[in-house]
């Protein structure tokens, strides 16, 4: 049986190319929880579950397929596999007999004016029919003799309070994704990984014990772990109507505002080439919203929208390549989606020429997210709010790349989409070694010989070396301003004497420094002084 103490010397005798989509999620996160010696494991019941559920299903997998495994399958004791729920039923004709089967007539969909025959015993549409009204269904349910249960009716459109907001919380982006499964029939890998993300956002504080909505978060969690436990390869998820009723009231409660959004498809055309047919559409778009009455002159960003609209229509106008959004614009913009969108709560400070003005007691209750690092990293430079920027300088051949890719690879498993730039080397043999020797090769982490212009996909970016890059101190502060929800580790080679062009303009630039030295490193920075790793 596989448990905490053997699971990674089993697990690396398994092929996991092989195995199913929602065994190798699951592997994924094991390798989450086992962090800082299983201590989300031990110290969070319902990640303690979720691990065990896993630890069976991929017991029962093995034994059925042994193939997969040599040393680990022979020692697994045999247990049954669950079944995949059976297929919908084929169409009825006059040769199958479908006396006394217990059905209802349901509607097709929320939308449609359409209704479905839903075979009450095994849980599921009947056959691949739809009908124009209740009594054609009811007519086809007596031609068949089966037996009517009942009829249930269209729901009533329910009007919800909601309120427009520039970022929806956490919380309720969570239980929006869950509501929306009811009714539908999910893999074990979708359920994993939407169980994965809550569970991610708790351990990082993201959703919090003070939440508004934590007994409905906890109930959520609770919900999807006994559906994990108990489902075949497929299932239907139910939420009861009294629990779903609530899930859609706090679904309904926020929702995204659009002339944010289309703020942000602006920005992500900034300093884009040949990108005129995009410019184009969202200048469509915006046209369309405010003449459907979406935007008004009332919406809080108006302004910033009809600037938006003049650049796009300049450009769609003009002979220039590339999109350009003037400095002033895009530093107002960027104003608006770093602070406004990412801040929950607002202080009663005021603002002056120099910035906001707060008392110390406000600030103590401001809430800054961190990344929420474990392990050998956590303490070599602490744990980072999101958007640090990091140094790392050492002599060449010092192993710099080396721990920096292996870094990124720990965060691609367990923190985001990583990009790491790798001009210094480029696509060859020794990064190519590198990467097999430190196993990384996470779908999260990602690899260019450049750096590209559009970082916004990216949680990470590794800039592998600042020199090949071409960077100095300026092009280091705009990639931090246009991009303050990225983390940037700049990676730097010094001379023997342990200088290099710039040395103190650079370190007096970012949060953490990191200094590499035959195959150890050591740390200074904002978040943890003094720390160091041997590698």
């Amino acid at each position: 049986m596989l448990n905490t103490n053997n699971y990674f010397s089993k697990a690396a005798s398994i092929n996991w190319d092989n195995l199913p989509e929602a065994l190798a999620k699951g592997h994924k996160l094991v390798e989450g929880a086992s962090q800082n010696n299983w201590a989300a494991y031990y110290s969070n019941e319902n990640i303690k579950r979720v691990v065990d559920a896993f630890f069976q299903k991929l017991n029962e997998y093995l034994v059925k397929n042994p193939s997969s495994v040599t040393a680990v399958s022979k020692s697994l004791p045999s247990k049954t596999e669950k079944t995949a729920p059976k297929a919908a039923a084929p169409r009825a004709t006059k040769q199958m007999n479908y006396q006394g089967l217990k059905v209802e007539i349901r509607p097709a969909s929320k939308t449609s004016s359409k209704f479905i025959i839903w075979d009450i015993l095994s849980e599921q549409k009947f056959a691949n029919e739809s009908f124009e009204s209740v009594n054609e269904a009811r007519k086809f349910i007596n031609q068949n003799g089966m037996v009517l249960i009942r009829i249930i009716e269209q729901d009533k459109e329910v009007e919800y309070e909601t309120e427009d907001v520039e970022l929806i919380d956490t919380d309720v982006q969570f239980i929006k994704r869950y509501a929306a499964m009811h009714g539908k029939v999910k893999s074990q890998a979708q359920i994993l990984t939407l169980l994965h993300s809550l569970q991610k956002a708790i351990i990082e504080r993201r959703i919090g014990k003070d939440s508004p909505y934590a007994k409905e978060i906890d109930m959520m969690q609770k919900q999807l772990i006994s559906c994990y436990e108990k489902m075949g390869d497929m299932a239907e998820i139910k939420i009861d109507s009294k629990n779903l009723k609530r899930y859609l009231e706090i679904a309904h409660s926020q929702e995204g505002m659009f002339s944010v959004a289309l703020l942000k498809s602006y920005i992500a055309l900034n300093g884009k080439r040949d990108v005129k047919d995009r410019s184009q559409r969202l200048f469509n778009r915006i046209k369309k919203a405010v003449e459907q009455g979406k935007i008004t002159k009332s919406d809080k960003y108006a302004d910033k929208l009809n600037e938006a609209y003049q650049t796009l229509k300049n450009y769609n106008d003009g002979d220039s390549a590339m999109l350009n959004i003037n400095k002033a614009q895009l530093n107002g913009l960027m104003g608006i989606l770093g602070e406004n969108l990412f801040q929950k709560k607002s202080l009663n400070g005021y603002d002056d020429d120099n910035g906001m003005i707060v008392s110390s007691g406000e600030l103590l209750a401001m809430d800054f997210q961190t990344i929420g690092l474990q392990g050998r990293y956590k303490e070599l430079i602490g744990d980072p709010s999101v958007g640090f920027t990091a140094m790392v300088y050492g002599l060449p051949k010092s192993g710099k790349s080396t721990m920096c890719l292996d870094f990124a690879n720990y965060l691609a498993a367990n923190h985001g989409k990583v990009l790491y730039c790798a001009i210094e080397e480029g696509f060859g043999y020794t990064l190519k070694e590198k990467i097999e020797r430190l196993k990384a090769h996470h779908s999260n982490l990602y690899i260019t010989d450049r750096v590209p212009e559009n970082l916004n996909d990216f949680n990470f970016v590794f800039i592998d070396s600042v020199s090949k890059a071409g960077m100095d101190v300026n092009d280091i502060d705009s990639l931090r301003k246009m991009h303050p929800e990225v983390s940037f580790i700049f990676i730097y080679h010094t001379t023997k004497e342990g200088k290099f062009k710039g040395v103190n303009e650079h370190a007096h630039e970012v949060d953490v420094i990191v200094q590499v030295e035959k195959g150890k490193a050591t740390s200074t920075g904002r978040f943890n002084a003094g720390g160091s790793m041997e590698f």
